[in-house]
């Protein structure tokens, strides 16, 4: 009778959170974009918000330049040092009608310098220059550390051909490897504030007065209205014919940021003023928008909720036991749901069923995935709801089947078998023998013999 109250009582804690889920609803289906790669993703917990196309190879253009940082950065010790531009480097960029901060050859300017005409005005010869004197003079040896860097940190599918991300064959990343890369980055003080920076004062040098860098990031800047978003900081915008309209951004609002990455969009006249819209920007500042105002870190599952009941082996008077979350879970999921908005999914290949006694409160005895509208948001241990105390005469019954099941048991048996049959062969054998000896067989028709 009790195993049958056990059976019922699981079927029905397996069915009920099927009709507590309200909602069928991913993310992606609440946010509509015309970029080809979109990816939304908490920086608090790791948590993929809204993924489009985040694993598709594409080319990164001047988002290439966050690792050039890096790489300066992690490898420059004296920033303030001063660098003779090279005319190699110029004329590295020359005839590609692409953006630079007007350096000159012979010009001497900082490390420092480099990296603000590199990240506010994305300049490419400056990614020339800063590629070529931390790779010893040679800029193909600065790419090849490049290479090595997003491997060692996991990227699994960036491979970069130069240090500007000038369109180039066997040149591409994808979003999810750029999250990847920017979060390195963004540990970096310097980075961050130099990506935040909307005008830059360069100080003159021998060959140029001082000049105003300005921020291609126009959604950090107030005077470009329709792209301004007052909750974003950084990072970095690229723009190439293969890659499109390109942005990677970071939010914060109400103790919740977030890092955002748009690529592939394209320019149109969305506003109706009768110009192009750089729709990298509008893209990136409607899916910030609409994460603050939808969704919340909720309570999704807590130590309170029945995740599901398991049989017990060894216990005189329990024969189940239920588990439950072994911390309250929270997770960002959209305004008005909770922990009865969510399915905890019991992984079966880590829960075994049945459990022996004796089991403690708090024991983990398995795992399950939290989740909405199908999509796994979190995973939480399954622990033991109550003690189990072992029944003793039970147990030494098992013990014994558990002997007689032993595969070192069988293997023994059949050993001892095995031996005993010979034995007895022997043994017939002997007889046999001992029996021919004793009466030797009679030669028939001995008068045929002479």
């Amino acid at each position: 009778m009790k195993r049958a109250i056990s059976l019922f009582l699981t079927v029905l804690l397996l069915l009920s959170p099927l009709c507590m889920v309200h909602s069928a609803a991913s993310y992606n289906s609440e946010l509509d974009t015309s970029a080809n790669i979109v990816l939304l993703m908490s920086l608090d917990n790791g948590a993929v918000i809204f993924d489009k196309n985040a694993d598709q190879k594409a080319a990164p253009a001047s988002l290439t330049k966050i690792t050039t940082a890096i790489l300066v950065l992690e490898n420059c010790k004296n920033l303030d040092e001063v660098i003779t531009v090279k005319q190699s480097s110029i004329d590295a960029i020359s005839g590609t009608n692409s953006s630079t901060a007007g350096l000159m050859p012979g010009e001497q300017i900082s490390i420092r310098n480099l990296l603000y005409c590199l990240l506010v005005k994305s300049a490419n010869e400056a990614a020339v220059i800063l590629a070529d004197y931390v790779g010893g003079g040679s800029v193909s040896k600065f790419v090849d550390m490049m290479n090595e860097f997003v491997q060692k940190i996991g990227c699994k599918n960036t491979h970069y051909m130069n240090p500007h991300g000038l369109d180039a064959e066997g040149h591409y990343t994808t979003a999810n490897d750029l999250a990847i890369i920017t979060q390195y980055a963004l540990k970096l003080p310097l980075f961050s504030e130099i990506t935040n920076t909307v005008s830059y004062k360069l100080p003159a040098t021998n060959k140029n007065p001082e000049r105003n860098l300005l921020s291609t990031d126009w959604m950090i800047n107030p005077n470009f209205k329709t792209y301004y978003y007052k909750y974003a900081s950084g990072v970095k915008t690229g723009t190439t014919s293969n890659a499109g309209r390109c942005i990677i951004s970071t939010a914060s609002k109400d103790g919740y940021n977030y890092l955002a990455i748009v690529m592939g969009a394209p320019e149109e006249d969305v506003t109706g003023d009768g110009n192009p819209d750089n729709c990298a920007f509008l893209e990136c500042k409607k899916i910030f928008e609409w994460v603050f105002e939808n969704i919340r870190l909720t309570k999704v599952a807590d130590p309170t909720q029945i995740a599901t009941v398991l049989d017990v082996n060894l216990s005189w008077n329990v024969d189940h036991i239920r588990l439950v979350p072994e911390t309250e879970v929270t997770a960002l999921v959209p305004v008005g749901n909770d922990e009865t908005s969510v399915m905890l999914e019991v992984i079966d290949s880590e829960t075994p069923n049945p459990v022996n006694a004796p089991i403690k409160k708090g024991d983990v005895l398995g795992k399950a995935r939290i989740l909405y509208a199908g999509n796994e948001i979190a995973t939480v241990n399954l622990v033991a709801a109550e003690d189990v105390h072992m029944s003793v005469i039970l147990y030494i019954g098992y013990a014994i089947k558990s002997v007689f099941q032993s595969k070192i048991f069988c293997i023994v048996f059949a050993l001892v078998i095995l031996v005993l049959a010979i034995y007895i062969g022997l043994i017939i054998r002997h007889n046999r023998e001992k029996k021919r000896r004793k009466h030797p067989k009679t030669i028939r028709h001995f008068r045929n013999f002479k």
